[in-house]
């Protein structure tokens, strides 16, 4: 059979090796396709190393489940070059921390500006976890805080009388796990500590432990804690520091009790001189006593939790309070004269303490809400104020209430760091002068000390110890979230611009910033921070980056099943890398 010109080319020698090139090229092709075939079909997160993600575990407090990069909603498209800033303060913290040190030498090499190459350094280096709450929850609750502005002199007069105390001298830290040497214990103080010492030895003396009402940090797990006499009691409480002389330094005088106990909530804050200086000051320490107000559940009592946005403002010690549809604009604006309620605006007489103040009649507000020029929504506001003052389901709680965790803006500082701090003009602001500070009638017994910390551009000084970065720093729960560590978010924008999903940073901590998915975002400084503070109060999730080098002292599992077959959350750890400075196991 005659054959085709084409059939001829093809048989012929030539012809013979090129087609056997091509097979050889197609046979590449079909097995290249076939080798990468799993990988191109396989979702997102099994594309970015889903043989490589992490194991599962779990702590006391939450639940950590592996999740494939691929699978965080918006990762793709967050603006890392953003937050980049804040990785450089957490490795300028960690870099000498088990499991940091690789990827923090990689990071300056990183193009920080490029948010491609981010993304790759950290599927590189991390593990990413999503945060779920004991009972497997996925959604939390993300808040707000923010750095605020107060006027201040260097003097005490008639108007500046509220002092910005710095540590005292006679505030003692003491291990809470010493408390199971007995109630009888010789002791010695090296420092700002309260430490065991042998019987009858140097320095060491013999005390009585009257410390039955006090509860520990969760960080750091110490008492807060005042030598009198023979015995060690709790540290004093609010109402007690301001009917005494106190022996501390005082940074600053302010005129408005309000606006200084805002500052103590959120944890540092700027004093604007008489000469127009500023100064910065941030949490040094704290009383050790809960943080309230501890409103009793009630009708008007779930209006007040909608109202009040302030940072770390909780209710009947619940770590789990969730916000009701957002309320009125106007009754945000109210929100820090509500606080002044509690004493009057800074008036010059201060009001009848709540227990002696007659509950307002449903018909007319309160007096005190026409005296602090309280206007829009009236009835709303003016249920509010009641509940406050004692009105209505909701009340100020009796004193000595239920212990709650004390609020800490920042580490414990050191020796080094609590000593007394320097005015701008490197001397100590006058101190009490052995005067009382004025009265303010804030019924929270917690109370925040502060430390110069120096202006500038950069933000305040949180607990990681380094300075926050507004809109990428976050404060958590250091036992389910280290400080330190990457944690991407997906929650709403509370400017109303849809959803927020970004990488921030666990860089600070808060007395009410407990639980396992809870954050609060650090919106910055001034009044435009401020109001995005307050209107922070979203449902949020979080997934929690670990190095893939990091040792995780937490129980550790193969799936799902194997962490719910755990008999008792008892045995769990209570950190989940326990650390001696970010976070203390029980």
């Amino acid at each position: 059979m005659r054959t085709t010109p084409a059939q001829d080319t093809m048989d012929s020698p030539a012809s013979v090796s090129s087609q056997s090139g091509a097979g050889r090229a197609a046979r590449l092709r079909i097995a290249l396709i076939a080798a990468l075939w799993p990988l191109l079909a396989a979702p997102a997160s099994a594309q970015d190393g889903g043989a490589d993600l992490g194991r599962p575990f779990a702590t006391r407090h939450a639940v950590f489940e592996p999740i494939g990069f691929g699978d965080l909603p918006g990762w793709n498209q967050d603006t890392l070059h953003e937050g980049a800033d804040g990785m450089r303060q957490s490795c300028a913290a960690l870099r000498r921390k088990q499991g940091w040190s690789t990827a923090c030498a990689e990071f300056e090499a990183v193009d920080a500006g490029s948010d491609t190459a981010l993304r790759g350094f950290f599927q590189r280096h991390f593990h990413a976890y999503r945060i779920l709450s004991p009972a497997r929850r996925a959604d939390g609750l993300l808040t707000g805080y923010f750095e605020p502005l107060l006027e201040g002199r260097r003097d005490r007069d008639d108007v500046f009388r509220y002092p910005v105390y710095g540590l005292p001298a006679d505030l003692l830290l003491f291990d809470a796990s010493a408390r199971a040497g007995g109630t009888r214990q010789w002791l010695r103080v090296q420092g700002n500590r309260l430490l065991p010492a042998s019987a009858g030895g140097a320095s060491a003396r013999e005390y009585t432990l009257a410390l039955d009402d006090i509860t520990p940090g969760i960080r750091d797990k110490r008492l807060r804690v005042r030598i009198d006499g023979d015995h060690v009691r709790p540290y004093w409480s609010r109402q007690d520091i301001e009917l005494r002389a106190l022996d501390a330094p005082v940074l600053a005088w302010v005129s408005a009790p309000d606006r200084l106990y805002s500052m103590q909530v959120q944890g540092s804050g700027k004093i604007r001189l008489e000469d127009g200086s500023l100064i910065r000051v941030s949490y040094a320490e704290q009383n050790g006593h809960p943080f309230l107000p501890n409103i009793t559940r009630g009708s008007d009592a779930r209006m007040v939790l909608r109202a009040i946005k302030t940072r770390g403002l909780s209710a009947g010690g619940s770590s789990d309070v969730r916000s009701d549809p957002a309320i009125s604009a106007s009754v945000n604006d109210e929100v820090s004269r509500l606080i002044a309620l509690f004493q009057g605006k800074g008036g010059s007489t201060p009001p009848p303490s709540p227990a002696s103040r007659p509950a307002p009649t449903p018909s007319s507000p309160p007096k005190a809400a026409a005296a602090t020029g309280i206007s829009g929504n009236d009835a709303e506001v003016a249920a509010i104020i009641a509940a406050l003052m004692g009105g209505g389901s909701a009340s100020v709680p009796a004193p000595n209430p239920a212990p709650e965790p004390a609020p800490a803006s920042a580490t414990p500082p050191t020796a080094a760091a609590t000593s007394t701090p320097p005015s701008p003009a490197g001397q100590a602001f006058a101190g009490s002068g052995g005067v009382p500070a004025a009265l303010t009638n804030i019924p929270d017994p917690s109370y925040v000390f502060f430390r110069s910390s120096g202006d500038g551009p950069q933000g305040p000084v949180g607990a990681l110890g380094v300075p926050l970065t507004a809109g990428r720093s976050l404060a958590v729960d250091p036992r389910s979230t280290p400080l330190g560590s990457p944690v991407f978010i997906s929650t709403t924008d509370p400017a109303g611009n849809g959803p927020m999903r970004r990488l921030m940073f666990a860089q600070d901590t808060g007395g009410a910033i407990r639980g396992s998915v809870r954050g609060d975002l650090f919106w910055g400084f001034g009044d435009t921070a401020g109001r995005l503070a307050l209107a922070t109060n979203e449902v949020a999730q979080m997934w929690l980056l670990l190095p893939k080098t990091q040792v995780v002292t937490a129980a550790q599992g193969t799936g799902g099943p194997a962490l719910r077959s755990l008999r008792s959350r008892a045995s769990l750890p209570d950190c989940v890398i326990a650390d001696p400075d970010l976070c203390v196991e029980d």
